[in-house]
């Protein structure tokens, strides 16, 4: 059996039963896998195609095939339908195989079967043009429909038409080596990069680069996670508060932007409180202190405490989906409505924790107006003590500015600035 595949069946088969994260689960045996390539594009391919491929299932079988067999069938058609590079016959039989793996060798015929009438097999395109959509970018129905109602039919497409990005943005810690520094040991250790525009760099990921990052040298930071940092806008021995701070990256780039701030990094989680204190750790930032707390419930030893508050909120982050694939999964409309009363709760809290004429950032890493635009909406019409800031970035803005995910790089982010009045 090839190795590759099972690896790749083993991960998607957590994320479809257990809901647990590809790229976490990626990261865990990537070094342990023949062509690690293969088998990131595996996962992340069949998870990016995942509707379209429940719709080729239902087109071809009568009955739904229990969901170890659907996964099999998933990653065998994403490979027949989506890739040239391997011979039809050789995956067909290493989806039989597979069968034997999880025990299931009475399934092999309807496997082979199966797999082998969608070799030559045209799938029919839906008549209705919003489930056509659905299925051809492999986007929940639902969230088709909102995207054209908010965005109209064009540029909905053009999101909808984002493609995966090979590459991971990362950024020197500049309180270890300077951009010229790390230009050099890119360059002396063989790794290809691109210069950004945000202040990092374009680069495949690969050991070395790991290993850099193990070292504090480099971190991970998307263009727009960075851009966010640069709206805050953070001065000298500013008392900062980040209230929705894990994995930390926010908060230790602050450190780096200014000098002698007072970082107070919270999450309700304490997990995630301790990725934190790593995070902060291995990049040598002396200046968080990391505690458990839920920013929806106030926090009267924090009113109006902070000279600048961080709600970057938990989202249904639809703007990085091409990253993590997985988030399509599990949300429906509902669930949106409700991650608007949260945001909703900690932004409101964020701005009692600050002083007068201090000033607030709220941003999530998605593209939807329930959580992005209304939130600052509703905030202006029924609070009179803040008002928009004019946020000092490159890109033009009144004081908010929703970023769409795009081919460059890119992630899908909302990012607005307040002041307290």
């Amino acid at each position: 059996m090839n190795k590759d595949f099972r690896l790749a069946f083993d991960i998607l088969d957590k994320v479809f039963r257990e809901s647990a994260y590809s790229n976490l689960l990626l990261t865990e045996v990537l070094d342990k896998a023949d062509n690690s390539a293969l088998l990131t594009k595996l996962v992340y391919g069949t998870l990016e195609k995942n509707i379209t491929l429940e719709y080729y299932i239902s087109e071809l079988c009568k009955n739904k095939p229990n969901i170890k067999i659907r996964t099999i069938l998933k990653l065998g058609l994403f490979m027949l339908k989506f890739m040239d590079s391997i011979p039809s016959h050789a995956i067909v039989n290493e989806m039989v195989n597979l069968t034997a793996y999880i025990k299931k060798p009475e399934l092999a015929g309807f496997v082979n079967a199966t797999l082998k009438t969608a070799i030559t097999k045209e799938f029919s395109i839906p008549k209705d043009e919003k489930l056509a959509l659905s299925i051809k970018y492999s986007i929940p129905l639902w969230l088709v429909k909102c995207l054209i109602k908010q965005y109209k039919k064009d540029i909905a497409i053009e999101i909808m038409q984002t493609k995966s990005f090979e590459f991971e943005h990362i950024r020197a810690n500049s309180k270890k080596i300077t951009d010229n520094e790390l230009q050099k040991w890119l360059k002396t250790l063989d790794i290809e990069y691109e210069k950004s525009v945000y202040g990092g760099y374009f680069i495949k990921n690969n050991k070395k680069v790991r290993e850099l990052f193990d070292g504090g040298i480099i971190t991970y930071q998307s263009p727009s996670s960075m851009l966010v940092c640069k709206a805050c806008d953070v001065k000298n021995n500013y008392k900062v508060l980040d209230m929705c701070s894990s994995p930390g990256g926010k908060s230790v780039y602050f450190g780096e932007l200014a000098n002698n701030l007072a970082i107070t990094a919270c999450d309700i989680y304490p997990n995630r409180v301790e990725k934190i204190k790593e995070y902060a750790k291995r990049m040598g930032a002396k200046n968080i202190n990391a505690i458990v707390m839920d920013g929806t419930v106030f926090n009267k030893n924090f009113d109006k405490a902070f000279d600048f508050v961080l709600c970057d909120s938990p989202c249904s982050g639809f703007g990085v989906a091409r990253k993590k694939p997985d988030i399509y999964l599990n949300k429906s409309y509902d669930d949106i409505v409700a991650l608007s009363e949260i945001q909703y709760k900690l932004l409101n809290n964020a701005i009692d924790y600050t002083k007068t004429g201090g000033h607030i950032v709220y941003s999530t890493c998605t593209i939807l107006r329930e959580e992005n635009y209304n939130i600052i909406g509703r905030i202006l019409k029924e609070r009179q003590d803040v008002k928009l800031e004019k946020m000092p970035i490159s890109i033009e803005n009144e004081g908010f500015i929703q970023l769409l995910p795009n081919n460059d790089g890119v992630d899908g982010f909302f990012i607005a600035r307040l002041i307290k009045c």
